[in-house]
C-alpha cells in the first residue's frame, strides 16, 4: 500500500492568502489541529493550531507565519510504514501528499490508516494467536513459517518486538487456524518457547488490544 492510494479529499487545504480566523474555523469544521497550506497548488507547508492561536491578529493572512512542520509531507508512491513512521515522528494529525513537482494532491489522516488496517486479513480473518520467545540470533522467518505449514496452516500476519537493546525478541502470529495444540506441540519440540496463545474466544480479545495499542500510537 502505497500513499496516493491512502489520501482522501474530505479535508480541504488552507490557501496561503487565508485569514487565522479562517484556518481555525476550517480545523475546528474539519476536527484535526493542522491543516496544509498551498500556494496555487503547490505544497507550501503546514500550519498548526497554537501556531494560529498565537498570531497577534487573527485577521492577517496565514503567509505571515513561519510554518513550524515546514514541507513535512510524503510522495504520492511512499510506502505505508513510511507514512505512518512521519505521522508519529512529527506529531501531526495528518500528512500531505505531493507529486514530483511538488504539487499538493491530497493528504491522509489517522481514520484513512485505520481503515486501511481494518481490512488486513490478520485483523478480520477469524484464527489463533501464538506468541513466541527467542534470541534474536536464531531468528529466522522460514523455520518459523515452515512449522506452521506442516501443520497445514498459514501465518495470516506477524508482528515482531525487540525491547531496546535486549537480544530477546518476541514474536506473535496470527494463525488461520482456530485449534493451536498440534501447531504448539510443534514448536515446542523445536525448542521454540511458546509464551501465549489464543483461540477464538480469546484471540479477538486479544487482537483488539493490539488494535486499540496501535490506535494509542497513532493518537498524535
Amino acid at each position: 500500500m502505497i500513499a496516493q492510494n491512502l489520501i482522501s479529499q474530505d479535508i480541504i487545504p488552507l490557501d496561503i492568502n487565508e485569514t487565522g480566523n479562517s484556518a481555525l474555523n476550517k480545523m475546528t469544521e474539519f476536527g484535526v489541529r493542522h491543516l496544509p497550506v498551498i500556494k496555487e497548488g503547490m505544497y507550501q507547508g503546514i500550519v498548526a493550531e497554537h501556531e494560529i492561536m498565537d498570531m497577534l491578529m487573527l485577521e492577517d493572512p496565514i503567509s505571515a507565519l513561519y510554518m513550524g512542520e515546514s514541507r513535512l509531507s510524503a510522495h504520492q508512491f511512499d510506502h505505508f510504514f513510511d507514512v505512518v513512521k512521519k505521522m508519529s515522528t512529527n506529531s501531526i494529525s495528518l500528512l500531505p501528499v505531493i507529486d514530483d513537482a511538488g504539487a499538493y494532491i491530497g493528504l491522509i489522516t489517522k481514520k484513512n490508516i485505520l481503515k486501511f488496517l481494518a481490512n488486513i486479513n490478520a485483523f478480520k480473518d477469524p484464527g489463533g494467536v501464538i506468541i513466541l520467545e527467542m534470541n534474536t540470533i536464531d531468528y529466522s522467518m522460514e523455520k518459523v513459517a515452515r512449522i506452521v505449514e506442516s501443520n497445514d496452516a498459514k501465518i495470516l500476519g506477524a508482528y515482531m518486538d525487540i525491547p531496546g537493546t535486549s537480544k530477546k525478541m518476541t514474536l506473535t502470529l496470527k494463525i488461520d487456524k482456530l485449534e493451536l495444540d498440534t501447531i504448539l506441540a510443534t514448536f515446542e519440540r523445536f525448542d521454540y518457547e511458546v509464551k501465549a496463545s489464543y483461540r477464538e474466544d480469546l484471540s479477538e480479545d486479544y487482537l483488539q488490544d493490539r488494535f486499540e495499542s496501535f490506535l494509542k500510537y497513532l493518537d498524535i
